[in-house]
């Protein structure tokens, strides 16, 4: 992350800048995470979550954007927030790939709107659309786009009315959890596998652009609800017992093992189709290189033994994500936030980057 030397050595001061702060709401929970910009480089500032009981929203859709306007007012409260990006659902968005001929900057808008009706299910009035470059050459222009429903948004800002927090921009989750996740400087194609709560976000990055994004509706709570049922335990000690024996468990209860791990392997084996589309699909006539790294984040992803099942069999290297990667060296700074909590805010973490990028 580089700025100017004169910002390094002399930032503005804090009441003079707008807080870069994420925002992640998922199913199951909201996450914030703010930067501040130091003399040291970026820091993190305020961060903290509250529970999203079930019902209020369902696979990324407000059903009670009143509940939630609660739940956004209380944080607003607690923390003072003010203003936030925000992230949307991968399962609610809409992702192509799309090249164009030369052209200026400012026509390419509306060349994706000539052509947004033929990709995706949404009338042109009733789409948001976004749009990053992947590359150009001296003919063409290559564009990874990403379109949501308008009425989608229109939930999310209708809890948000009234709560004292104003989202300054909207973004799909996957391109957040990329710019925490994957450093700057790795531009080869390489895997995210966000293993949350209540499911499980797929996406394939190449040249720093999300390209490819699918969700499994398996997470954590899969696995704790497994527990609870074989021993006929309350959820919370199900909870705990996973926490404490991971996905490998101990001696005397393989046959719990087993039962996670034969959920897991459904996840895996998922991943491996990802790759082998990945490796095999057409790319405008050019067959991609294949994934080079897969990187873990999600509350659940650091569970004892759940890497190390989910890498059997795919011949790539897996590992847990560092979200501070593209932030600040710990060489000279110590995170506010140890990094087993840390795997919960990489979406968070990567919208505030969005700002200071």
């Amino acid at each position: 992350m580089s700025r100017s030397k004169f910002y390094q050595f002399f930032p503005p001061p804090q009441l003079l800048q707008m807080s870069a702060v994420g925002l992640d709401i998922s199913d199951a929970s909201v996450r914030f995470a703010e930067l501040l910009e130091t003399r040291d480089g970026f820091v993190i500032g305020r961060y903290g979550e509250r529970p999203i009981p079930r019902g209020i929203i369902e696979s990324g859709e407000v059903k009670k954007p009143t509940d939630l306007r609660a739940i956004l007012t209380e944080l607003k409260k607690a923390y003072n927030l003010e203003f936030a990006i925000m992230s949307l659902p991968e399962e609610k968005a809409y992702l192509f790939d799309l090249h164009l001929p030369k052209m200026k900057y400012s026509e390419i808008r509306d060349a994706i709107e000539l052509v947004l009706e033929e990709r995706v299910p949404l009338k042109n009035q009733e789409a948001l659309f976004d749009y990053e470059i992947e590359k150009e050459t001296k003919d063409s222009i290559h564009l990874a786009v990403s379109a949501v429903s308008r009425v989608f948004v229109d939930g999310y800002l209708e809890a948000f009315s009234g709560t004292g927090i104003t989202p300054t921009a909207f973004e799909i989750e996957a391109q957040s959890t990329a710019r925490a996740i994957i450093p700057m400087w790795d531009m080869g194609p390489s895997m995210i596998v966000d293993f949350g709560k209540t499911r499980t976000g797929i996406a394939i990055v190449s040249n720093g652009v999300v390209r490819f994004t699918s969700t499994l509706p398996i997470g954590g709570t899969s696995l704790t609800d497994i527990i609870a049922r074989k021993f006929g335990i309350p959820f919370d000690e199900a909870e705990k017992l996973k926490r404490e024996k991971g996905v490998v468990g101990e001696r005397g209860k393989e046959d719990l093992s087993l039962t996670l791990t034969s959920t897991i392997s459904i996840l895996r084996d998922e991943i491996k189709k990802h790759c082998v589309f990945w490796r095999t699909h057409d790319d405008y006539g050019e067959k991609p290189t294949p994934i080079q790294k897969i990187y873990l984040c999600g509350g659940d992803s650091n569970l004892s033994g759940f890497s190390d099942y989910l890498s059997k069999g795919l011949g790539i290297p897996i590992s847990l994500g560092n979200v501070m990667v593209n932030v600040n060296s710990l060489e000279h700074y110590v995170p506010e936030i140890n990094f087993s909590d840390s795997l919960r805010y990489a979406t968070a973490i990567g919208l505030a980057l969005r700002r200071l990028r």
